[in-house]
């Protein structure tokens, strides 16, 4: 699996690039069921996209870029939550099961997803996704204050996404 290998991680050194870590520093809420492992963590960089409505700014969709732990561009990530493989074209959909907020509300929250549904088959990277973690989140919080209606900003943040499959 492509998505393996040397990205196989769950937590951020301070410049930002995955490394390992164990589920023991992970909230209980967000973590993965047994009978699951895990084949890769990448390291997102990208926007959370808001849209002005009635007056307030609300989540639209993200727009980020995977990367492994040497830079390389593994995987695009956009709405509905999407994961999209750049090698083999499989993806998976995520549904959000559990958010763990920040407690300094500096950060989008973490999150524990499902697959809803994936795409390109089991042999493929992303085809037999169970369970994805968005941790280590930084930025991407909704602008606060009145905006005009119709109006898109997209804020900067980052992640560590973890990818599971059954065992």
């Amino acid at each position: 699996m492509a998505l393996g290998g040397s990205a196989t991680a769950a937590a951020s050194t301070s410049s930002g690039t995955p490394q390992a870590a164990n589920q023991n520093n992970i909230p209980d809420d967000i973590k993965v069921p047994a009978g699951n492992k895990r084949i890769a963590v990448l390291k997102a960089v990208g926007v959370q996209i808001y849209t002005c409505t009635n007056g307030t700014f609300t989540f639209k969709q993200p727009a980020a870029n995977l990367t492994d732990n040497h830079g390389r561009s593994k995987v695009i990530h956009n709405g509905g939550p999407t994961w999209t493989d750049l090698s083999d074209g499989s993806s998976v959909v995520g549904a959000v099961d559990k958010a763990v907020p920040d407690p300094k509300q500096k950060a989008i929250p973490q999150l524990l997803l499902h697959a809803a549904s994936n795409s390109g088959g089991l042999d493929s990277d992303l085809g037999g996704v169970t369970f994805i973690q968005r941790l280590n989140t930084r930025g991407g919080l909704a602008p606060t204050g009145p905006c005009t209606e119709g109006t898109q900003l997209g804020v900067r943040y980052s992640a560590d996404y973890t990818f599971w499959v059954k065992q």
